[in-house]
């Protein structure tokens, strides 16, 4: 899309007005957070889903069923397995779990934008600060959000954390490591999230389109190799 050059800077949207902007108009919404770039709505949005998912997974029992699977696919004995589903059934886990996942998630996020200003700044020399690009990562992983309540309701209607929605579909029950890393690498969600995320390292730095998407491959490879680590 061609840039406009009107010599006016656009308004800086309000924080609800930056996070609606990144499903329709990504490009013209970081342009005007260029100059005050916004991330506590995001990271409050995407604290905020994470604890909601895994509230509603934990009550309705798919977090406790999957986990004894896995388990017992592990080797362990029954009494380890009925040990776990004691720790998971007890109401202190309700409030543990999914703050302690929210938490997670923020110092992921945090540290993905910290290798992306690592590679963006003291690699290549873009000159923005930290808060650039911890906002468009942020906002980028709102599309997320999409992707978590699709997820979350094949989950809660199956009754399985086994969700797949990229090239993961290829392989049987148990699909590993590798699998999980293959699913979440071809994720349309995942994908669309990075591709969104890097346009507005992009756009804040005003260099191409490939220099965000350098910036931003630590952050994908995080996604990933989380994924390989819930396989």
């Amino acid at each position: 899309m061609a840039e406009v050059t009107t010599g006016v800077e656009p308004a800086v949207p309000s924080p609800v007005q930056a996070a609606a902007g990144i499903f329709v108009r990504p490009g013209h919404t970081f342009e005007a957070m260029r100059p005050r770039p916004r991330f506590v709505l995001p990271v409050l949005i995407l604290a905020a889903a994470q604890i909601l998912l895994v509230l509603l997974l934990m009550t309705s029992g798919a977090i406790e069923s999957d986990s004894a699977a896995k388990a017992e696919r592990q080797g362990a004995t029954p009494d380890q397995i009925e040990h776990m589903q004691q720790i998971l059934e007890a109401p202190l886990a309700k409030l543990i779990f999914p703050l302690g996942t929210a938490l997670w998630l923020t110092f992921v996020l945090l540290l993905g934008s910290g290798l992306a200003f690592f590679v963006g700044n003291l690699m290549i020399g873009a000159g923005l600060t930290y808060r650039h690009y911890l906002s468009a990562i942020a906002h980028g992983s709102l599309i997320r959000v999409l992707d978590q309540a699709i997820q979350g309701a094949i989950a809660l209607n199956q009754g399985s954390l086994d969700v797949r929605v990229g090239l993961g579909n290829l392989f049987g029950p148990d699909m590993g490591k590798l699998g999980s890393m293959l699913d979440s690498a071809t994720d349309p969600f995942v994908l669309w999230s990075t591709a969104v995320g890097a346009l507005g390292i992009a756009v804040y730095a005003k260099r191409g389109y490939g220099f965000g998407l350098l910036s931003i491959l630590p952050w994908f490879v995080i996604g990933i190799l989380m994924a390989a680590m819930r396989g």
